[in-house]
């Protein structure tokens, strides 16, 4: 698998479990029969689905709007080209980024 699609399935992924997930909650609260609040089933079921649906939606355009900002090298790169994601704080207090595409870490800060 090449370095750019590795990077746009780690990127897209998490907006499609986030559908998926709501797909089951939904089916899940369907199952039940039980209302909630003065709502039925089955309107709850819909809720949470189209929620999951508008979350995993925003997901995936936060996503493509940082491939866009990376194409043009708006976005910090990796040695081997790829986006690196945002700063994290490790263990052992150092700041790092993780490259999206290869998977190596590049500590911006140590520790003080």
């Amino acid at each position: 698998m090449k370095m750019v699609s590795r990077m746009v399935l780690r990127m897209y992924a998490p907006a499609v479990l986030i559908a998926v997930g709501g797909l089951v909650v939904a089916e899940a609260v369907t199952r039940t029969q039980a209302s909630f609040s003065g709502l039925s089933s089955a309107r709850m079921a819909s809720l949470s689905f189209l929620a999951a649906i508008l979350l995993g939606t925003a997901w995936a355009l936060h996503s493509s709007w940082r491939l866009y900002r990376w194409a043009l090298g708006r976005e910090r790169r990796c040695g081997c080209g790829g986006l690196m994601s945002r700063p994290r704080l490790g263990r052992r207090g150092e700041i790092y980024r993780k490259c999206i595409g290869c998977g190596g870490k590049t500590v911006v800060r140590h520790a003080h």
